[in-house]
This record gives C-alpha cells, structure tokens and sequence, in this order.
C-alpha cells in the first residue's frame, strides 16, 4: 500500500514538473530570396550536395552572465533549409540539377549563429553566417567563401522574434551572393 501511494506520489509530482517547464522554442529559419527568374545558368547543369560543418544545432544563443546559455534550435535543420532555398534560386536562373552532371558542387556550412549578450537592461548581438561553395568540373576546382555579418543592440531583453527576422535576412542576403556570383556563375560550365 505504501509503495503504490510513494509511486503515485513520483507520478503527480513528476507530471507537475513537465507540466510547468517552458515548451522548447524553436527558431523558424525561411529566407526570402527575390532574385527574380534569369539565364544566367541556361545550358549548364551540375550535381549539388549541401553539408552542414557547425560543432552545434542551435542558431540562436543568449549568454547572461552567471547563467547556463540558452540555446535555440531551428524548427527544420539549417542544411535542408539552405538546400531548399539555394536550390530554387539556382534553378529559377537556368541550373539543371541533375545527379550525374559534370559539375560537382559542395555547399559546406561553417557558421550560421546569433550571439545575444543580455545584461539586465540592455543587449547586444552579432551574428555571423559563412558558407563555402566548392565546384569540381573538368576545369579543376573553385572554393569561394561567402559572409554576412552584423550587430544590434537594444534595450531591455532581446526579442526571439527580431532575431529570427535578422537571422533570416541575413540568409537571404547570403544565397543571394552565392547566386549572383560572376565568378561561380563563370566556373560552371
């Protein structure tokens, strides 16, 4: 009798724990590219592998002094999002992605985060996204690095939503370099 009250005791206790902690929040990653349709890769054709090389999931971090950092993950992982959207672009400007082409190209993702410093009445962040294109063909290999960085600031708390609108403007801004590239757009043949 005593065991079944101790355990329905943990019971209660245990679901009154989960039911008071706070939902995980995720970050919903969905950049807007508006390049517009092109022929900038009409007739070229290459086969595309995306690659996520980040120690960590998480995109979004706040730091507060004396505190455990609260980490942020995307909804849907970061390389299917870039997958996606980079994909869409390529091909609304002329690409064939065919998995057999001559053109081999790795997209390598180095960095994609958001670093909150909270204080107690202000923040501060800074992101920073790097993204590497690698194109193998038969004229040897291309690397080319691309960057998007910036800062804000505010006052009191950082706003969770803010920072996803950030996050996703500067990824945006980041495939869209990659798309307009001269010299990628050269390289393929």
């Amino acid at each position: 009798m005593k065991s079944s009250i101790i355990k329905l005791l943990l019971l209660s206790f245990s679901t009154l724990l989960f039911a008071c902690s706070s939902p995980v929040k995720q970050v919903i990653v969905s950049p807007e590219i508006n390049l517009g349709n092109s022929n900038v890769f009409q007739q070229k054709q290459a086969q595309i592998h995306f690659t996520d090389l980040r120690p960590t999931n998480h995109i979004v971090e706040i730091l507060r002094i004396g505190e455990v950092a609260q980490l942020y993950p995307p909804q849907q992982t970061i390389v299917s999002v870039v997958e996606q959207s980079l994909s869409a672009a390529l091909k609304a400007n002329g690409l064939q992605i065919q998995p057999l082409a001559a053109n081999k190209v790795e997209v390598l993702i180095d960095n994609a985060v958001i670093t909150v410093h909270q204080d107690l009445l202000k923040y501060g962040a800074s992101n920073q996204m790097n993204i590497r294109v690698v194109i193998n063909n038969a004229q040897g290999t291309l690397t080319k690095s691309f960057k998007v960085s910036g800062t804000s600031n505010g006052p009191l708390k950082a706003d969770l939503a803010v920072l996803e609108r950030d996050f996703n403007q500067q990824l945006a801004k980041l495939l869209t370099q990659i798309v307009q590239s001269k010299e990628l757009q050269q390289f393929i043949e």
